[in-house]
């Protein structure tokens, strides 16, 4: 596959704002995006069932306007803080009345979105529930930024089980100009041993060890796929035991590696197969809290209820 497809690039993210706190931390973790790569188009989405807004959110705010374009100056002004008139990418701001996760996942489809960012909530104000939903819902990447996320990145940890789904991961983030050549990339990949050993007649030690050359010599073959990483990439293998939540050893070993950022490519399924089966996707997510977290998914990829039962990221 070609490493330079126009279509693995990140050239248009739309951002989601919901008028709390989060707002600064995703416009400004935005800005710094935009300063390290290729990004053209920034869309800063507010979507809200009803646009009556309490008198804090327009404070200074021209009473003569509607309450759609007082929210709008004011996210206007929190944006251009962030983004000068020297800023590469182009940016928009649109306030729309609607249900939040039908208009943002209607409008990704219209702007042709390459990437969602949203905010990853664990003690502001707000659930932080319509993030997981687009994640469920929608056939767009999510980018996840926790709260007071600092605007650095200098190592990606990328979650590799060497499926088609986490090389297709792995080639959008270099693509994605993310990964730029001074930025160190660690493949992570949880392995188990399987119980089956004992009836081969091999040691449990030994059959380990024939897992990790196996992961090694996979390991070998992405090097020989992506040059690019040659340089600069290392394998990490963490053994899942049998009572292991793999979503828990993911994230013990970014935070261990000081990782900046976590990538992941996601297998499509279902919102209801979602919610009958958890996947690795949601596992990371409920441990993760304080790295920013990009989850791929495949465009236009369609799956059915029983694929997605049977499967698993």
């Amino acid at each position: 596959m070609n490493q330079n497809t126009s279509a693995n690039s990140l050239k248009r993210i739309m951002v989601g704002l919901d008028l709390t706190e989060m707002d600064d931390t995703l416009i400004r973790y935005s800005a710094f995006l935009c300063s390290i790569s290729e990004i053209e188009r920034v869309y800063f989405i507010h979507a809200a069932k009803s646009l009556d807004l309490p008198d804090e959110v327009i404070e200074g705010i021209p009473n003569g306007m509607p309450d759609a374009e007082k929210l709008r100056t004011s996210l206007v002004g929190k944006v251009e803080s962030h983004f000068g008139p020297d800023s590469r990418a182009q940016v928009e701001v649109q306030v729309v009345e609607g249900s939040p996760l039908k208009e943002l996942l209607r409008l990704s489809k219209v702007n042709q979105i390459d990437l969602v960012v949203v905010g990853r909530k664990f003690k502001m104000r707000g659930s932080g529930v319509l993030a997981q939903k687009i994640l469920r819902n929608g056939r767009v990447s999510v980018l996840f930024v926790p709260e007071n996320e600092d605007t650095v990145l200098s190592h990606i940890m990328v979650s590799v089980d060497f499926s088609d789904y986490s090389l297709m991961a792995l080639e959008r983030m270099l693509n994605s100009a993310l990964a730029r050549p001074e930025v160190r990339i660690t493949c992570l990949h949880v392995y188990q041993v399987p119980t089956g050993y004992i009836t081969l007649g091999i040691s449990y030690q030994d059959f380990d060890a024939r897992m990790q050359g196996f992961a090694h010599n996979k390991f070998e073959q992405v090097l020989e796929r992506f040059p690019a990483l040659k340089e600069r990439a290392t394998l990490r293998l963490v053994k899942q035991e049998n009572d292991d939540d793999v979503g828990e050893l993911i994230m013990v070993e970014a935070k261990r590696a000081k990782a900046d950022m976590l990538v992941i490519g996601a297998k499509g399924k279902s919102a209801a197969a979602l919610f009958v089966l958890g996947s690795v996707t949601e596992k990371i997510l409920r441990y993760n809290d304080d790295i920013p977290m990009i989850v791929y998914k495949k465009e236009k990829e369609e799956i059915g209820f029983l694929d997605a039962l049977l499967g698993n990221d």
